[in-house]
């Protein structure tokens, strides 16, 4: 058995040693370290929707992900309401229900926006790190401020917007807390400043995203569209170059990279991209016309950066990429001042597709894409256990789901279950406390959760599972007997 650690660079080394004594000392949880037979990359893609990804796998459009499918297994995810974001990726990183976790919307009922601070329980990197595993988080929802862990966190919710009078990169000069460890900071921050800037985003945005048109063919409702997505496409890119810097350098145990432009896509983009969808047209046909790749466009170009991760992720690699949600048409009513005509808060399932050596080979994948007849493996809530396994880390009773076994081989079903339950991964974490992100950052991102309309969603006080086809997820799944 190859196991695979995480080797500090250089300066980097004191630092790692120190956390690691302090991670895994007596009294403070377990006192032995995993032993993944394989590194783990996840994926997540805000928005990624089977009826938008099916076409493109089969024309050729999405090589990446169809590769992934046809080597493992594939299917459509559970979700639940309230189907937002920092809801559902963090129910995702840590295996729990909103009303465990704590972060219940975009922003508190005072109009705060939720920081990693207020997350109540360990997410997946931070139980990684009391198994002695390392872990890379690049992007992903609810991590500022960053979190110690044995590898390197780069924060996803410090982001601040452009603006077309004051140009900003995704990452900020001055924020404290972007990216651990605090050494690595002005080296993201120049990844950042660079994959952000004017001239390199008009350049991803025309040759991945939007294309060439004529001028003169978007009008002002055009416009306000592409500008409102254009801060989703120098987020992913400024994150995808972050994490092409940093994994071939930090060979971690765990990897974790978020990309959200889909969904801001479809919620734009929608009516263009299925205009059969729709009662209405746009003012303008050849604005339409033109703007009609820009959905499969975004999903090509997700993928092309998938197929990246995979690769610096290494031949023998567990990889899952999966959604919170999917997508569809808002038909019923004209766009209003939100531009909205994608939408998924009734709980649209989302998409898993895995591969790896310890992912069972499904099979049928040209006749499922043509048909349509998709399988449900789990929901979101089964993410978080099934990667613990993965990893050789026991799931919580606790949580809400168990390991998903349809989309295991035999020998890592039987590895996996004979890991003993544990109650719970969150005894000695700390208590959630309030932390607040600067005032510009938090204006700019209730500007952008506004412009999609999500700040005008009501405050749902419990989660609901919605599980296609009548899916109940088992509550004991896969998993030792262990103290039941």
């Amino acid at each position: 058995m190859t196991i695979l650690r995480f080797r500090p660079p250089g300066a980097l080394l004191a630092i790692f040693l120190v956390s690691t004594l302090l991670s895994v000392s007596p009294g403070c949880g377990p006192t032995h370290v995993a032993e993944p037979e394989a590194p783990v990359l996840l994926v997540g893609v805000d928005g990624l929707e089977w009826e938008v990804l099916r076409p493109l796998m089969e024309a050729g459009r999405c090589p990446n992900l169809r590769a992934l499918a046809e080597a493992g297994s594939y299917g459509r995810l559970g979700t639940f309401i309230p189907t937002h974001s920092p809801v559902v990726w963090t129910s995702i990183a840590t295996g729990k229900r909103m009303e465990a976790h704590g972060i219940t919307s975009f922003v508190d009922p005072q109009g705060r926006a939720f920081t990693s601070s207020r997350r109540a329980g360990r997410a997946l990197w931070n139980i990684a790190d009391r198994y002695g595993l390392s872990s890379a988080v690049i992007g992903w929802w609810i991590t500022w401020p960053v979190e110690p862990v044995r590898g390197v966190m780069v924060s996803g919710t410090s982001a601040v917007a452009q603006l077309a009078d004051n140009w900003k990169p995704a990452l900020m000069p001055g924020v404290d807390d972007q990216v651990h460890p605090s050494e690595l900071t002005d080296r993201v921050l120049e990844i950042a400043a660079s994959a952000g800037s004017r001239e390199e985003l008009q350049i991803v945005a025309r040759e991945n995203v939007f294309g060439t048109y004529s001028e003169g063919v978007m009008g002002a409702d055009e416009q306000v569209l592409i500008d409102q997505t254009l801060w989703s496409v120098q987020s992913d890119a400024t994150y995808f170059q972050i994490a092409r810097s940093l994994m071939p350098e930090f060979q971690t145990d765990l990897t974790l990279v978020y990309f959200g432009g889909p969904d801001v896509a479809g919620h734009r983009f929608w009516r263009q991209s299925h205009p059969e969808e729709f009662a209405y047209t746009g003012s303008s046909p050849a604005a339409d016309a033109a703007l009609a790749e820009v959905l499969p466009n975004y999903y090509a170009w997700v993928d092309e950066m998938i197929g990246e991760l995979v690769e610096m992720a290494g031949e023998g690699a567990n990889v899952m990429v999966v959604s919170d949600h999917g997508m569809h048409a808002v038909a019923t009513k004209k766009p209003n001042q939100r531009n909205t005509t994608g939408d998924h808060q009734d709980g649209a399932p989302g998409v898993l597709i895995a591969a790896g050596p310890d992912i069972r080979p499904q099979g049928h994948l040209e006749q499922v894409l043509q048909s349509g007849a998709l399988p449900t493996h789990g929901s979101v809530y089964s993410v978080a256990p099934t990667i613990l396994g993965l990893l050789g880390i026991p799931a919580a009773r606790d949580m809400e789901a168990r390991v998903y076994p349809n989309i295991l081989t035999a020998a890592a079903r039987e590895r996996i279950g004979a890991l003993d339950l544990v109650p719970t991964h969150d005894d000695g974490f700390r208590e959630p406390a309030m932390l607040a992100m600067s005032a510009e950052g938090e204006e700019e991102f209730k500007k952008r959760m506004a412009e999609l309309g999500y700040l005008d969603l009501p405050a749902a006080p419990t989660s609901r599972p919605v599980n296609p086809d009548g899916f109940v997820p088992d509550p004991e799944g896969l998993g030792g007997d262990g103290d039941r």
